[in-house]
């Protein structure tokens, strides 16, 4: 399986704005306020956003992609203070405008220098705000950040929302300019070529690949393949196999529990279909779960969990199916979400452990789990990956099936052969008609005499629908309308 790049955001005429600055000047409030949704994660914690994440807004016509990044220097370990800074470093070099935050507030710190010095390195063009500016005695406070040899920065309160309509003009006008000058400098015959901004991903040329990964929004209307969340329990491997899926590290991976805070959506192309990966926080069972950063990532999870269409559930073999496991997998499928259960690190199992086995153990904890397939993987030597999206494309299938009535009412009629329907209140159950109401999942709604239908011969129907029906992976709802005979239809 190859999978190779997509050009750049900025390739695709949508210009990419990146958020920066030390930890804790609020430039996650100053993101979920321009995006118009809580999006990141915001507490008084330095060094909660690791992850960059980014969403497209349209202010008045004008496109354009923001990125959240984590804070230069936020974090206590070094080693993930590292990455945390080499994924900023790459997220603002990919940028075409970047915004550098500043604390108005706290007023001049060491690392606002630092800061400063590698932004004016890059030499990417940039916007100097200076956030939680809410107070008249603010204003001699901006004047002190031009000792950093910038001009006086533009003061906001992300908080209170003052200001940030200047701020979103001074984005607008900055990247109009820029597009004018790109025209202009290309030409009149040139300028003709270049793509005009819009939610939508321009289709590359024939002979630019289109297979590859591209950070895009969570747009109800951005055509995509598959929405695939990304769960389980913390450190088995969820950014791992974002990582290598996307062949770029777009996630930060390390041994310790809640390296992954934010949910980070990435889009990518495999065989010319297209997924959106959502890689989640991992989640323990709710008595672990202590911390407030800890339990917004836990809630923006299950978020995740409600916008996709497939859930991967990742186990580790040593464990397999544990309770947190069975309760994540539960919520999933009362969501209605399409499943697929995958088994990491195989390369760990000892020799005679059978893969039988463990699907097994699965089946028998969780019966209600016997529809959802289960895959067997290892991300860090690379196999078993095409098998898991083979897995994922049958769910996804499965979970937008659309059943021909006709074929709905021989089924029907055959159930009735097999088992016939039990007698309520001194009358037998009747079956009058029955056709699919809805899809994602699939829902089957069945007009009877009676209003209640015995648990018990709801679950055997269900069991010959998807014995007839291969609905392998995802969830089937039936419903029952009371009708009156002579209403038969």
């Amino acid at each position: 399986m190859s999978i190779r790049r997509t050009p750049t955001v900025r390739a695709t005429g949508v210009p990419t704005v990146a958020i920066v600055g030390r930890p804790n000047v609020g430039k996650s409030t100053l993101f979920n306020r321009l995006i118009r949704k809580r999006r990141a994660i915001t507490l008084d914690t330095p060094g909660i956003t690791r992850d960059p994440i980014s969403e497209t807004v349209n202010w008045d016509g004008m496109t354009l992609n923001l990125v959240d990044t984590g804070g230069l220097g936020g974090e206590s370990d070094i080693a993930l203070a590292d990455q945390v800074h080499k994924h900023t470093i790459r997220a603002v070099g990919d940028a075409d405008l970047i915004v550098v935050i500043f604390d108005a507030r706290g007023g001049l710190n060491p690392m606002d220098g630092e800061t400063v010095a590698l932004i004016q390195r890059l030499g990417v063009p940039t916007i100097w705000v200076a956030n939680k500016a809410d107070g008249l005695a603010q204003d001699a406070t901006l004047v002190n950040f031009c000792e950093l040899g910038i001009d006086e920065p533009l003061g906001v309160s992300a908080e209170h929302n003052i200001g940030l309509g200047d701020l979103r003009e001074v984005i607008r006008e900055t990247l109009e300019g820029q597009a004018e000058a790109r025209a202009q400098a290309q030409g009149p015959d040139e300028a003709e070529l270049e793509p005009e901004a819009s939610l939508e991903v321009p289709d590359a040329p024939d002979d630019e690949p289109t297979n590859g990964v591209v950070s895009i929004p969570r747009d109800p209307g951005h055509p995509l393949r598959c929405r695939v969340a990304l769960v389980g329990r913390p450190n088995v491997g969820k950014s791992s196999l974002l990582n290598r899926v996307a062949e770029s590290e777009l996630s930060l991976v390390d041994d310790k529990p809640g390296t992954t805070r934010d949910v980070v959506d990435t889009l990518v192309t495999r065989d010319e279909q297209e997924y959106l990966l959502l890689d989640t926080a991992g989640m323990r069972r709710p008595s672990k779960v202590d911390e407030g950063v800890e339990r917004l990532s836990v809630r923006r999870s299950m978020e995740a969990v409600r916008r996709s269409d497939v859930v991967v559930l990742m186990l580790e073999p040593e464990e397999s199916l544990t309770d947190q496991d069975a309760r994540i997998a539960r919520i999933a499928w009362q969501e209605g979400r399409a499943m697929v259960i995958v088994v990491n690190k195989v390369d760990l199992l000892q020799h005679g452990q059978a893969r039988e086995k463990i699907r097994e153990e699965i089946y028998t904890r969780c019966p209600t789990l016997g529809p959802v397939e289960v895959e067997f993987m290892s991300v860090l030597e690379g196999t078993g990956i095409d098998q898991l999206f083979a897995a994922i494309d049958r769910a996804y299938e499965a979970f937008n099936k659309q059943i021909r009535t006709s074929d709905l009412n021989r089924l029907v009629e055959e159930i009735v052969e097999r088992r016939q329907p039990p007698v309520i209140a001194n009358a037998r159950l009747r079956f009058f008609y029955v056709t699919q109401t809805a899809t994602r999942p699939p829902t089957l709604t069945f007009f009877c005499n009676r209003e209640k239908v015995p648990t018990d011969y709801s679950r055997f129907m269900e069991r010959c629908v998807r014995e007839t029906i291969k609905l392998d992976g995802a969830p089937l709802r039936l419903r029952f309308r009371r009708r009156d005979s002579h209403d038969r239809r």
